[in-house]
């Protein structure tokens, strides 16, 4: 639903952009025409990943191929903002005046757009950074929500250049829109490339595995968590001492701890 209504939303941008004369209208159509694969490639993940949910291949299971599908899409948003940039630094040196007021509700109407289609994919967990949230729901809000911010950027330069003849307005801010889509573009590109190479992501679950093996009585030496999915780590626990059916120990002690998919046990 959201793709279509980005779609949809694309066409009328574009479409009012090359017929009214407004270069931001024109790259937010185009930017939102990247976003409609880029909903298509995040549907997709989660596609694949349910295919291949009980593949042996997979050392940590298929949780990541999300992660993946997020860094990718990063990448798109990335490339999209370099484009509105350029676009928007050549309007800058050769600029146009828009037809007014019709920009202006094409303008408006892909904001209600964007708006709703923010509103459908928004997750419980879509505005938290931790490490357990789903990376690739967050980049396709992310990518929506970047198409609301321009769409928001472009109706108030349309308007300041209306109201005020700053005809430098649009442009201007079609830049400022360019710089804010670059930041969402990092925010996930690190987050999903920490996930993908399995950076150490959760102090607060190894602090607690560690505390609760030493109350247990065992002589912990190391412990790494890292993600595997959505909601989902591995744990390594390196001990000290080789102990009497250590691995159902530690299975017991850490059996209702949430989110702990995979335990490997090292023994020094």
């Amino acid at each position: 639903m959201a793709a279509l209504l980005v779609a949809f939303a694309s066409l009328v941008q574009v479409g009012a952009g090359l017929a009214f004369g407004s270069v931001a209208l024109v790259a937010n159509g185009a930017h939102s025409g990247a976003h409609v694969a880029a909903l298509g490639v995040a549907g997709a993940a989660y596609w694949v990943a349910r295919r291949n949910e009980g593949n042996a291949r997979l050392a940590h299971g298929a949780g990541r191929i999300g992660d993946l599908a997020a860094f990718a899409n990063a990448v798109l948003l990335a490339l999209a903002a370099l484009g509105l940039a350029a676009e928007s630094m050549t309007r800058l040196v050769v600029p146009e005046v828009p037809e007014y007021p019709a920009a202006l509700y094409a303008a408006g109407g892909g904001l209600v757009l964007n708006l709703a289609c923010m509103a459908i994919l928004r997750p419980a967990l879509a505005d938290r950074r931790d490490s357990a949230g789903d990376i690739n729901l967050s980049a396709a809000h992310l990518h929506v929500t970047a198409d609301a911010v321009v769409a928001a950027l472009t109706l108030a330069g349309l308007t300041a250049a209306w109201r005020l003849g700053w005809t430098w307005a649009d442009p201007v801010l079609a830049l400022v829109g360019a710089a804010l889509i670059a930041h969402f573009a990092g925010t996930i590109l690190r987050r999903a490339g920490a996930a993908l190479l399995d950076v150490r992501q959760s102090p607060a679950l190894e602090a607690e595995i560690t505390r609760r093996l030493e109350v247990s009585g065992i002589a912990v030496a190391e412990v790494r968590a890292w993600r595997t999915g959505p909601g989902m780590s591995a744990v390594s626990i390196r001990i000290a001492l080789p102990l009497p059916a250590a691995s159902e120990r530690i299975r017991e002690v850490l059996a209702d701890v949430p989110g702990v998919s995979r335990i490997s046990l090292d023994v020094l």
